[in-house]
C-alpha cells in the first residue's frame, strides 16, 4: 500500500482550502439555481492528476456547511463531487471529462431544490438547465483555458506531478493570452451576477449587480464586453511596451467610466462590495505589468546571443 506524503498532504489541504475560499468569497454566486461556482475550475485538475480527488470532495464539503441549505448542500452538493470526479478520473480526455460535472450538478442539486423546497416540473428541469448553463461556462470558459496555461508551467508540472499532455494546448495562445481570456470570462460573470450594493427598506434588502446598479444597464454591460475584448486583443496580438501602456489604459479606463458616469446610487460608493468589482481592473493592470516583464526576460538572452 502506498503511503501517504507530507507533500500530498500539503498539496491537497492547499487545493481543499482554495477551493473552499473561492467559494466564500464568491458567495452570492455559488449557490442556489442559478450559480457561476468559480472553484469549480479545480476539478478539472483531476484530469492533469487524479491523486487530488479527496481535496476536491472535501472543499466540496466545507463550502457547503455555510449554504443556506445546510445539510442539503453537504450531503447533495457533495455527492455530485463524487459522481462527477470517478469518471473525470478514468476518461482523463479534458473536453470529455468537463462534462461530468456540468451533468452531475445539474441533475443532483435541481433534485435537491426538489427536495428541500418541493420544485418539480417544470421548475425542477428549469434548475437543470440553469445549473448545467453556469457550470458549463465555468468549467468550459475559465476550466480548461486555466488548465491549458497551468501545463505551459514546466516547473509547476513537475512540482505537482500533473500530466500536461491531458490539458487541452491552445497552440496560438501563450500562457498569459490563455489567462487573460479566462479573467475576461469572469469579469463578465461578476459584472453581471456578482451583488456589489445592497438596499434595505421594510425589512426587505434588494441586491443589486453592476448589470442593475448601472443607468442603461445593457449599455454599460456592451461597453464592459468591448474593453474586455480590447484588452484581449492587445494582450494577444501587440508587443512589448505597447501592449503594456494600451493594457494599463483601458484597465484605468473601463474603471473611472464606471465610477464617474454610470452609477445610479451614489450610496454604493460607501460600500465595502462595490470596490471588490475594481479588483478586476487592478488584477489586469498588474497581469499587463507581469506579462512585460516576463516577456521582457525572455528576450534578453536571444538579443545577447544575436
Amino acid at each position: 500500500m502506498k503511503k501517504i506524503s507530507v507533500k500530498f498532504i500539503a498539496e491537497s489541504a492547499i487545493i481543499a482550502a482554495l477551493y473552499v475560499v473561492t467559494t466564500w468569497l464568491l458567495a452570492p454566486i455559488s449557490y442556489g439555481a442559478i450559480q457561476f461556482r468559480i472553484s469549480e475550475v479545480l476539478m478539472l485538475l483531476v484530469v492533469l492528476n487524479p491523486k487530488f480527488s479527496f481535496a476536491l470532495i472535501l472543499g466540496c464539503f466545507i463550502s457547503n456547511t455555510t449554504s443556506s441549505l445546510g445539510w442539503y448542500d453537504m450531503v447533495f452538493g457533495t455527492l455530485a463531487t463524487i459522481i462527477a470526479i470517478i469518471p473525470m478520473c478514468f476518461i482523463r480526455k479534458m473536453p470529455i471529462a468537463a462534462i461530468f460535472p456540468v451533468l452531475s450538478n445539474a441533475f443532483i442539486v435541481s433534485l435537491e431544490l426538489g427536495i428541500a423546497f418541493n420544485l418539480w416540473n417544470e421548475a425542477y428541469w428549469y434548475n437543470v438547465f440553469t445549473i448545467a448553463l453556469g457550470e458549463a461556462i465555468v468549467l468550459y470558459l475559465l476550466g480548461i483555458p486555466l488548465t491549458s496555461a497551468i501545463s505551459k508551467n514546466e516547473s509547476l508540472c513537475l512540482l505537482m506531478e500533473l500530466d500536461k499532455n491531458k490539458a487541452i494546448s491552445i497552440h496560438f495562445l501563450n500562457g498569459y493570452g490563455i489567462l487573460s481570456i479566462g479573467f475576461f470570462v469572469l469579469n463578465i460573470i461578476l459584472y453581471f451576477a456578482y451583488p456589489m450594493y445592497s438596499i434595505s427598506k421594510d425589512e426587505i434588502t434588494t441586491n443589486y449587480t453592476m448589470f442593475f446598479l448601472t443607468r442603461n444597464g445593457a449599455y454599460w454591460l456592451i461597453l464592459a464586453i468591448g474593453l474586455g475584448l480590447g484588452y484581449l486583443a492587445i494582450t494577444i496580438f501587440l508587443k512589448n511596451k505597447i501592449r503594456l501602456i494600451l493594457g494599463i489604459t483601458i484597465s484605468i479606463l473601463s474603471s473611472l467610466l464606471q465610477i464617474i458616469l454610470g452609477i445610479i446610487f451614489k450610496d454604493a460608493l460607501t460600500s465595502f462590495y462595490y470596490y471588490l468589482y475594481f479588483l478586476s481592473p487592478i488584477f489586469s493592470i498588474i497581469l499587463s505589468l507581469f506579462t512585460y516583464r516576463n516577456t521582457k526576460t525572455n528576450n534578453e538572452p536571444k538579443e545577447e546571443a544575436n
